[in-house]
């Protein structure tokens, strides 16, 4: 059996007379996505997810088909029969391909099997995305009710397309397609929008393929995990999944702390290729980090294939990680510069790891020329990053494999090095590497066989404990500052986090009637950052320094970070270069100079929108309404979310009429030309009034009314307008009020939505209040949150709170 035969790909790929695989996959921002793929593998679904997330036009076959010839291509063939047909698909298919190049996302339909129609394809993919969706073949039998011969039939002739296509994407199952009714997360029955989780997946997977996500994290401010590749950050985390282990755990458990997964490909199986998709698929969506593939030598031990063999499969592979889309790839550098090149050529957004490991402890030391002179290969084959990995007993190598780096990282040309020992004494060399420590989990130690894991790894909360033992970091003491904080959920959730992640920091929320008693208490040398809360969101812009595009666009801040003095002098004046610096001290203790101020509450209400919002109203700027309830600082968050999500129609309604006037002002003036006439926020003067006739009715509602009484604020006992809720495909309905978790205004959706049954969506506090916490974690550690343990520690507690006050 060849290499390809087993690698699940047609045997003419190796027919030197034949065109090769497209392997093109620099691709200008807006070239059109073309989705191709079999009957039942959800190409139209993720062409119209796609189309609203990138707010392009969606074209798909069939419609142009009718479209170019006035008829059905059921009605066409039978009129003028296959052949006739056959000819004239083809000729359409090239006609929507040339005349959609940019800006679109273009669905083929099965005439893609036909081999004119695959040359066009492949043509088209020289200079745009040719993405081929897969999907579990038993699910494509079941959704298309096919038998067994016939299933069969498809899953071989739709392997073509891989022929055609430089880009693939596994569709994974999507439990969310169950029903329109889910399961009471937050103790509340909630009617949910229909493939919530694919929608995260799919958009992701199109942010990293555009270009789209580095353009969003440019907007970031120094502080955030996503300002800055992981191989730029102090101290980050590789969690090391061999991919023969993976059915064997659940992936939602391992979350804890890593910066990336590095996926070993250690096997050798039947239908490998769709194995390797599927993993990268699971765990994508368990635990949502950059993957780092690399296929080890060892996973061919079993496949009887001969060293010439090995190495066409091993880089057949590694073209295969390149068409997922994951985020780096490992190629090792003792392969010819020929091979390696054409990986670099073909990487596209992913970024080459040049790796080279010393298996032998006999081999030359850290301190050997040969080190520099792969360094140099690596850096002149085009890596972005290069590794190097060495096996010894020595305790003594932890201290040259130091020097090494520290002579690395003294030239002015350098790529980022990852560089360690392994074995039973290279773990010092391991906590002290910077870039991508490859780490386990308890979990996997728990449920894996030992033979299956390397013993010798620390996990990602071990290597943090190992780094305050040796003083390279201090235990901070972390804050919630406002005038009711009593009830506040976040210590729970942060401790919960330090505590996953092998923090020795602390958390406590402290009433305060001043913004003099906030500064008093962030003096301390150990202070780490503090949540803000009501009444000081906006206040507290007077006494920062700096503060992010995010805190400028609000006008608010609920996140206060420390400015230090750094160890070079560097003064701070503001700039980008500067508070990454800062940003980098993060975790050691000192004197602060100023405060830093950011805003993550609209990334909670920003993802919970973009989750629940249903495919029916999806958000048009020329058309979406939005409506706002309260003008505070949640109230700004909330308009700054619906403008960062595309809406441009948006109102405010609030008791006090000054305030929203306030709020609309700010934000008028901040969007002017965001809108044809300088006017995004408009407000409500009365709850009485109706709905204004020449704007639809709102499908986003936010209400921003406290929980509790705040000053003159008034509690959350808000209920909507009737004659504000006449939108007829319904919409989502966000309340931040969680105490009591069951407001009026929750109450009173329930009951139109039983009248009416128009598809409101339930958004309760308890889903908000972790996805800001989560982003408000990150921005005060610098570490990526453990977002399912932050979670359920919300769930606990409040429960645990609602019991003791019943």
């Amino acid at each position: 059996m060849s290499v390809i035969t087993q690698l699940e790909a047609p045997l003419a790929y190796l027919d030197s007379s034949t065109r090769p695989r497209p392997n093109v996959r620099d691709f200008l921002p807006n070239a059109s996505i073309v989705l191709i793929g079999s009957r039942g593998s959800g190409k139209r679904t993720l062409g119209f997810i796609g189309a609203m997330h990138l707010g392009r036009r969606l074209v798909t076959e069939d419609h142009y088909f009718q479209e170019a010839t006035g008829v059905s291509r059921g009605a066409y063939m039978q009129q003028y029969g296959s052949l006739e047909f056959y000819k004239k698909n083809v000729e359409v298919l090239k006609r929507m391909l040339d005349n959609h190049r940019s800006g679109c996302i273009i669905e083929c339909g099965m005439g893609s099997l036909s081999g004119a129609a695959q040359k066009a394809l492949y043509e088209y993919s020289k200079t745009n995305p040719v993405i081929y969706v897969t999907r579990e073949s038993e699910r494509i039998k079941s959704l298309l009710r096919l038998g067994d011969d016939e299933a069969a039939r498809l899953k071989n002739a739709d392997l073509a397309h891989r022929n055609c296509s430089n880009m693939e994407y596994f569709n994974l199952y999507d439990s969310s397609c169950d029903g329109a009714e889910t399961p009471p997360e937050n103790g509340l029955s909630n009617v949910s929008s229909r493939l919530k989780y694919a929608k995260e997946d799919f958009s992701t997977f199109l942010d990293f393929l555009t270009g789209q996500g580095v353009v969003r994290s440019g907007y970031e401010s120094p502080f955030s995990i996503a300002a800055l590749p992981a191989e730029f950050r102090s101290y980050t985390y590789a969690l090391s999944l061999r991919l023969s282990i993976i059915p064997d755990l659940d992936l939602a458990d391992l979350e804890a702390g890593a910066d990336a997964v590095q996926l070993k490909i250690d096997t050798w199986s039947h239908d490998l290729q769709k194995l390797i998709g599927k993993q990268v698929a699971t765990i994508r969506r368990s635990l949502g980090v950059p993957i780092i593939f690399q296929v080890e030598d060892y996973a061919f031990e079993s496949s009887h294939l001969s060293l010439q063999e090995q190495e066409q499969a091993y880089f057949l592979l590694m073209e295969y990680g390149l068409r997922l889309g994951v985020e780096y790839i490992v190629v090792d550098l003792k392969y010819s510069s020929d091979r390696f090149s054409h990986i670099v050529r073909s990487s596209g957004r992913t970024k080459v790891i040049g790796y080279h490991m010393h298996r032998e402890e006999n081999s030359w030391g850290w301190d050997d020329e040969s080190r520099m002179i792969q360094y140099r290969r690596a850096q002149a084959l085009g890596c972005d990053i290069v590794r190097f990995v060495r096996r010894t007993s020595k305790v003594s190598d932890n201290d040259t494999v130091r020097q090494f780096v520290n002579k690395i990282e003294s030239l002015s040309d350098r790529l980022p090095v990852i560089a360690y020992n392994i074995g039973e004494n290279g773990r010092p060399s391991l906590i002290a590497n910077r870039i991508f420590t490859p780490v386990t989990h308890p979990a996997m130690q728990a449920t894996v066989s030992k033979s299956q894991i390397r013993q010798f790894l620390p996990t990602a909360a071990e290597a943090m404990q190992a780094r305050y033992e040796t003083r390279m970091i201090d235990p901070m003491h972390f804050y919630h500052f406002g005038v009711s904080v009593f009830y506040s959920l976040s210590p729970a959730m942060h401790s919960a986090a330090y505590e996953e992640c092998g923090m020795i920091n602390d958390f406590q929320s402290l009433q305060v009637g001043s913004l003099q008693d906030i500064q008093q208490l962030c003096q301390d040398t150990n202070f780490g950052g503090a949540a803000i809360t009501q009444p000081f969101k906006v206040e507290i812009l007077s006494r920062i320094a700096a503060k992010s595009y995010h805190a400028k666009a609000i006008g608010a801040v609920n996140t206060l970070l420390p400015l230090r003095t750094l160890t070079n002098d560097t003064p701070l004046d503001g700039s980008t270069q500067s508070l990454l610096r800062h940003a980098n001290q993060r975790g050691k203790a000192g004197r602060i100079i100023a405060y830093y101020g950011d805003n993550t509450d609209f990334i909670g209400i920003l993802t919970c929108i973009r989750r629940n919002l249903s495919p029916r109203n999806v958000i048009q700027p020329s058309k979406t309404t939005g409506l706002v309830i309260g003008a505070g600082g949640m109230a700004r968050a909330a308009i700054y979310a619906m403008i960062q999500l595309g809406c441009r129609k948006i109102f405010i309604y609030n008791r006090t009429i000054k305030h929203a006037e306030d709020v609309a002002q700010h934000f008028n003036s901040w969007a002017s030309g965001l809108s044809s006439d300088g006017e995004i926020v408009r407000v409500l003067r009365s709850p009485t009034e109706e709905w204004p006739s020449t704007y639809r009715q709102p499908t986003m509602i936010i209400s921003c009314v406290p929980a509790r009484q705040v000053g003159s604020s008034a509690p959350a006992n808000f209920e909507m307008p009737i004659q504000w809720l006449g939108s007829p495909t319904g919409g989502v309905v966000v309340e931040l009020a969680y105490l009591p978790l069951d407001t009026p205004l929750l109450k009173q959706i329930r009951r139109v939505r039983e009248e009416t049954k128009q598809a409101w969506v339930i958004v309760d506090g308890l889903e908000v209040l972790p996805e800001q916490a989560c982003a408000q974690f990150e921005l005060m550690t610098g570490r990526k949150a453990p977002k399912r343990r932050m979670r359920l520690e919300v769930m606990k507690n409040y429960h645990r709170y609602e019991d003791s006050t019943a």
